[in-house]
């Protein structure tokens, strides 16, 4: 037990927890119900092997790959869904139907996170996580191809 009264000992909560759930669930079912329980401890940097002895304390015991495995997934579906939230909250994009009426200047960096130099394997990181706006992208090359016929024609007006 720890001395802190707010608080019971993980083995405690994690009863609790499976306590309310229905026996015939999975184990990957139960584990995942009790990640919100694990992680802040994952975070804190208990040993997952302190984790899995206290939920075999606790009556669920795992092997370490089902673990992993089932921590992994879990970990996964919450970032998706975060994103899929950050992308639900930020207004859809209309598609542009009448590029001579809105003529926007493109976006001086489509590529956003690209380092200047490499130098370091940070860097090397950085372009693998670099994020990439299409639509950007294509903008500023249809930009760049207008400026550069506009440049031929005016040394073709030259000569």
């Amino acid at each position: 037990m720890t001395d802190n009264p707010l608080k019971p000992d993980p083995i405690a909560r994690y009863r609790a927890v499976l306590e309310s759930l229905d026996p015939r669930l999975r184990q990957a079912a139960k584990l995942r119900a009790l990640y919100p329980l694990i992680e802040p401890q994952v975070a804190a940097g208990v040993p997952h092997a302190a984790i899995m002895e206290d939920l075999a304390a606790a009556g669920l015991p795992v092997q370490r790959n089902t673990y992993i495995t089932t921590l992994r997934r879990w970990r996964k579906a919450r970032r998706l869904a975060a994103e899929e939230a950050s992308q639900a909250n930020t207004p859809a994009v209309e598609p542009d139907t009448t590029p001579a009426t809105k003529a926007t200047p493109p976006p001086l960096d489509a590529i956003q996170g690209r380092p200047s130099r490499i130098q370091t394997p940070g860097d090397l990181r950085k372009i693998r996580d670099m994020r990439i706006d299409l639509d950007a992208l294509r903008r500023e090359g249809l930009a760049n191809r207008a400026k550069a016929s506009q440049d031929t024609e005016t040394q073709h007006d030259k000569e």
